[in-house]
């Protein structure tokens, strides 16, 4: 409070001092004037602290403390979806049961940073991890590319495939030609069209640096020597990061039916048992 205001409230109050018929009186209006400074003081104070909260939201950053009405806050856990951390923030995958048979490996492949679940045009993460979508030769070259922990700006400048030129995806495209990666060598493949399972597989393998041995056949009745890519097919299914298909009560088919679009549920699968078998 200004001294000059505090000086002319005494100088107002002072005389019912002078006239009081006994201390107790006098007593009483010294609290009051002690009651009336206070409250101007609090008022000040709430002035100042309005004009501090109007000059800018940045005056007084968060510091992860107050009242729950005034900060945001993110689930560590949802009781039903999967809570992942992308970028360090929890963020739930609201197509993600935490049930699901492919929950375990969607949190593993996030939590490598290998994905992070679909993003908004501007970066924000939607909640969304398209676990039935079935994934393209781009989004594959992604996926290799973190999983091998290759850094995209080491691999050059050369392009072959000029239609992801200028894409989110050349930098990642552009790793894969430059590391020999079978589904991209030379630079022809459609990268927005859906990656078939044998491609998916042969990626993984080359990316985490697995020598392809020879096929000798007999895993998979529909992987024989005219299939493209058989040979790392039928390494995987040895190896056990692949299992082939099975019928409704659960038996082995026999089957594993390589040309046939993989959905990123499997993919999570894939990758999350490819690195256990041939981790960096």
């Amino acid at each position: 409070m200004h001294p000059s205001t505090a000086a002319m409230l005494v100088t107002v109050l002072l005389p019912s001092f002078a006239v009081a018929g006994s201390l107790d009186d006098a007593a009483q209006d010294a609290h009051a004037l002690t009651d009336v400074l206070q409250q101007m003081q609090d008022e000040q104070n709430a002035q100042s602290a309005d004009q501090l909260r109007e000059s800018g939201s940045e005056v007084f950053p968060s510091t992860g403390q107050g009242s729950s009405a005034s900060r945001q806050t993110v689930p560590e856990e949802d009781p039903v979806f999967l809570t992942v951390r992308v970028d360090g923030v929890p963020v739930i995958l609201r197509d993600v049961p935490k049930l699901a048979w492919f929950a375990p490996y969607v949190r593993d492949v996030t939590g490598q940073g290998i994905v992070s679940g679909y993003r908004e045009a501007d970066g924000t993460l939607r909640g969304l991890f398209g676990p039935a979508d079935s994934l393209t030769i781009e989004q594959l070259s992604k996926i290799a590319v973190q999983a091998a922990k290759v850094d995209p700006a080491g691999c050059g400048s050369a392009l072959k495939n000029s239609v992801v030129k200028g894409t989110w995806s050349e930098s990642y495209v552009r790793c894969a030609e430059q590391r020999g990666w079978a589904v991209y060598a030379d630079g022809s493949v459609d990268p927005v069209r859906f990656a078939r399972r044998a491609e998916v597989v042969v990626t993984l393998l080359q990316a985490l640096g697995v020598k392809i041995e020879p096929r000798t056949g007999g895993v998979f009745s529909d992987v024989d020597s005219s299939v493209e890519f058989a040979a790392a097919v039928e390494m995987a299914a040895k190896a056990g990061v692949i299992a082939g298909d099975t019928d409704v009560q659960g038996n082995a088919t026999g089957t594993f039916r390589p040309l046939d679009p993989v959905n990123r549920a499997e993919v999570a699968k894939i990758v999350t048992l490819a690195l256990q078998v041939y981790g960096q």
